[in-house]
This record gives structure tokens, sequence and C-alpha cells, in this order.
């Protein structure tokens, strides 16, 4: 034997004793794993919501990983069931987007007394000569992907029968559910628009699951603006020339239904925009039913194309609206049932908590969600009971307490920011009608959403006297009910800083 096989020889003994190492990044599994979990968790704070993450998926840790599974711990067996029945979806996603493994590592809960759940997937597996198992790929990655972004495992909550109807979302949920029935499209295309936590996607997810337990043979495709991009630029990119884009184009053109989330991601991208307006006439065209979610109406989605614009508000929009206090308090009755039902049937808070929860959340439905999972969670892992003074406490915390805490410096912002102009312009002594309307919703909304004085609010607009800033009141008011356009700008921004 050579000195060099004899080298290579002793390198291979000791190798054996080490772990596995990961395929595309040449770390131990487990390694592998702390490094996509801290990705994860990152995108989970934004994807749930801080108050939601902080709860349940910020709890899990790593407790074991191979090359095919990874295992995620949660300190007790409630708080791993509570993340396998909602969140579990989203935590798999998010995985499969940063692991580094292909295929993806497939991720299971468990707690210190429970045992972990698994999902199984299915793979086709082959020999090759050297009698290693390989498991095989698509031609085309990126159909895979947009056949499954949002759509194979819906999660069970998103129905109709458990979404909370009222005034600010009963026509978008009385169109939700003509889509889901009729089998021929009476407006078209569908727009649904509303700040995100306000439950489009839930109303998406339903449309699907109602579709498929109703009609199986009936084709619906639900995917995100990210997909349908992402699908998009693969098929130009990817080297398969014409066979590729056409590939793209029959997945999303023969279907019977096309349901797109956060429409609004595309605006920027005006490649992807027009391919997308290419489709949605060519369904159109053929009676396929389209509908769309987007955070804002379609004639306010900037960067969008005005053909695109124009197309998508020449059918049927409908926005849903800030919960009232009537809805919220329905809210959260049903997220306490939820709770009981999947297996904390003690759960316990007094109306008077109820009362003050609801009446103090003013921001979207996914917040308030979000607060009580924290209010719950705390009673859960201190052994405390739920009253009026924990929920107090826990809410004097909460970024989404009341329109009180938001600061004049965050209006101007958000006004700036809707109307294009500089916040120099907005404190400045110019007159001009397209600085001076935006300056007086702003003073407007200061009045409305904090608890600043007249004289206080004229002095960070330029030092102006209170007599301004009354008179911007006065005048903000009476153009609402004058100028649509200009209400439903203010609409946005007061909803975009609710939320």
């Amino acid at each position: 034997m050579s000195d060099k096989d004899h080298i290579l020889s002793n390198v291979a003994d000791q190798e054996k004793d080490l772990p596995a190492p990961n395929l595309y990044t040449g770390e131990p599994p487990l390694q592998s794993a702390h490094n996509t979990w801290n990705k994860v968790r990152s995108d989970l704070a934004y994807a749930l919501g801080s108050n939601i993450h902080r709860s349940w998926t910020g709890r899990l840790r790593v407790a074991s990983a191979n090359d095919r599974t990874v295992d995620l711990s949660a300190p007790t067996r409630f708080i791993a069931s509570k993340i396998e029945s909602n969140y579990a979806e989203t935590v798999r996603r998010l995985w499969k987007k940063h692991d580094m493994v292909e295929p993806a590592r497939d991720v299971t809960f468990s707690s210190a007394g429970g045992k972990a759940s698994t999902v199984t997937k299915p793979t086709i597996k082959l020999q090759n000569k050297g009698h290693k198992q390989i498991t095989s790929q698509p031609e085309h990655k990126y159909l895979q992907e947009m056949a499954k972004p949002m759509g194979d495992s819906p999660r069970d909550r998103f129905t109709f029968d458990n979404f909370v109807v009222g005034s600010s979302n009963e026509l978008a949920f009385a169109v939700a559910r003509q889509v889901a029935s009729c089998r021929e499209a009476q407006y078209n295309p569908v727009v649904i628009h509303g700040t995100n936590g306000m439950g489009k996607t839930h109303l998406l997810y339903a449309i699907q699951k109602a579709v498929k337990q109703t009609d199986p043979n009936y084709r619906i495709k639900l995917i995100s603006s990210e997909a349908f991009v992402s699908g998009f630029v693969s098929s130009v990119r990817g080297g398969n020339g014409r066979e590729a884009i056409d590939a793209f184009k029959s997945s999303l053109r023969n279907v019977d239904l096309l349901i797109i989330d956060d429409a609004h991601f595309i605006a920027d991208k005006p490649s992807s925009q027009e391919e997308l307006l290419h489709t949605l006439i060519s369904l159109v065209d053929e009676g396929r039913q389209i509908l769309i979610a987007a955070d804002r109406h379609p004639d306010r989605i900037e960067k969008a194309t005005e053909r695109l614009k124009s197309y998508l508000s020449s059918g049927l929009v409908c926005k849903i609206g800030s919960a009232d206090y009537e809805l919220r308090l329905r809210i959260l009755d049903r997220l306490i049932a939820r709770h009981r039902a999947s297996g904390n049937e003690s759960l316990a808070i007094p109306q008077n908590a109820r009362d003050h929860l609801a009446a103090r959340m003013n921001a979207t439905p996914r917040d308030l969600e979000g607060a009580f999972n924290q209010i719950v969670a705390q009673s859960e892992l201190l052994g405390t009971p739920i009253t009026l003074e924990t929920v107090q406490e826990t809410l004097s915390d909460s970024r989404y307490t009341t329109g009180q805490r938001l600061t004049v410096d965050r209006i101007q912002k958000a006004v700036c920011d809707e109307f294009r102009v500089t916040l120099t312009d907005m404190t400045s002594k110019r007159r001009a009608r397209v600085i001076a309307r935006p300056r007086q919703v702003a003073m407007y909304l200061s009045k409305k959403l904090t608890k600043r004085s007249l004289p206080d609010i004229g002095r960070r607009f330029g030092g102006r006297d209170h007599t301004t800033v009354m008179h911007a009141v006065k005048r903000v008011d009476t153009l609402r009910s004058e100028d649509p356009s200009l209400n439903a700008q203010i609409e946005l921004v007061e909803s975009n800083l609710k939320s």
C-alpha cells in the first residue's frame, strides 16, 4: 500500500465515528438543523406575529436531527399540541425554505412528556448501479413548489363555519361562499382586500376546503404571489426554453378556479405583472373563476400597471374592514371555545376580562388572537388564573393596546408615505394643495388617534397654532364624505397605523 493510500485509509477509519455530514453544507445533521432553525425562527416572528411566536413557536428547541427528520421539542405537551394543531404548517413551510438538505427534512414536534408527531411524505426511490439509494426529482422543480405552496394541507380551522362574521367582513364572506358553491363565475375577477391579519387568507382556505369536499373534480389552485413569481422566473431562466414556460402557463390555466394571495407583492415585478394579466384574461375569457387577495384596493397598489389595476377593478372588489367591538367579542368567544375543544377544558376567562380585551384591542383579528394566546400561555406556564388584572398587565406591554399609544411622528410618516410627500414638506410653510392636504390629514389623524392637545399638535407641524389644527380637522371631516378617493386613502393610513 502506498503512503497516499495508507493516509486515505486512516482518514476513512476516523470518519466512521463522526456524524454523517449534511450533503450540501458538510455539517453534521444536528448542527445544520440548529443553523436552519435560527433562520426559521426569524421568519416565524414575522409570519405569525411577535406575540404568537413568543408564546408558542418561540419555545421550540431542536431536540434531535438526522438526514431525514428534525424533531422540535416544546416544554409542555399542551404547547406541542397547540403548535401541531395551529402553526405546524407554517413551521414546515419555512423549514423547507431554509433547509439545505434535499429533499428537505420532515419536521416533527414533541414535548418532554410526549411523543413526536410525524408527517410522512411519499418519495420515489430508485436504485443506481452503485446500489446507492437516490430520490427522484421532478423535471421542473418550480412546478412542484407551485403545486403545494398553500394548498395541499389547508389548516382545518380555516373553514366557513368558524369564520366569525360581522358588519366589516360580511360582504367578503358572502362572496367567498358564492365562489365556493357556484360553478359558473357570477363576478369576475373577484378581489378581496384588507390589512394583513383581517381574515383574507382564512376565506381563501375555506373556499378551497369547501370545494374539495363538495366537488373533488373541480380544479382549484390556491397559490401565493411569491410562488407565482418564483414559478414564472424559474420557467424563464430554467434553461428548458419554451417547454418550461408552456408548462408554467399550463399549470395555472388548466384550472376552474384560480386563487392568488397577497397579489400586491407582484406589483414591483413588471414581467410577472404582465404574465399575471395574460393569465387572468385567458381564464376569464374561458369562463373560469378568479379570486385575488391583496392588502389594498387595486387602484392603490403602487407600481402596478394601469392595465392590471383596471382589470382587477373591473369585477367585484370588496373590502374587509376593521373589526368592531361586538365582532371582537365574538372572536374571543370562538377562541375560548376552540381552546377548550383542543384539550384545555378548564380554561376560564371572566366576562370583565373579555370585555376589557375586546375594548382595548383595536388592531386586527390576528393581533387579537396573538394577545389572547399570550394571556393563555402565561396562565398555563405560570399556573395562575386569568383575571382582569392579568389581562391589563399583559396588554400594558403590548404594541396592540390602543390608538392612544400612536405618536404624531408615526402618523406624519405614515401620511407622508401614502401621499408621497416629505416630512420637510409637511412641517414647512408651503401651501400648495399637494402639500397642504396631506398636512391636514396628518393633523386630523393626530387629533383622532392621540391624546395630544390642539396646541401640541400644531407645534409638531412647524409651530402652527391650535386654530390651524382645528380648521384642518373640520376640513378633512367634511372632505371624507365628499371625496371617496381621499376617504379611501385616510382609511388605509388609519388601518395600517392600527395594525
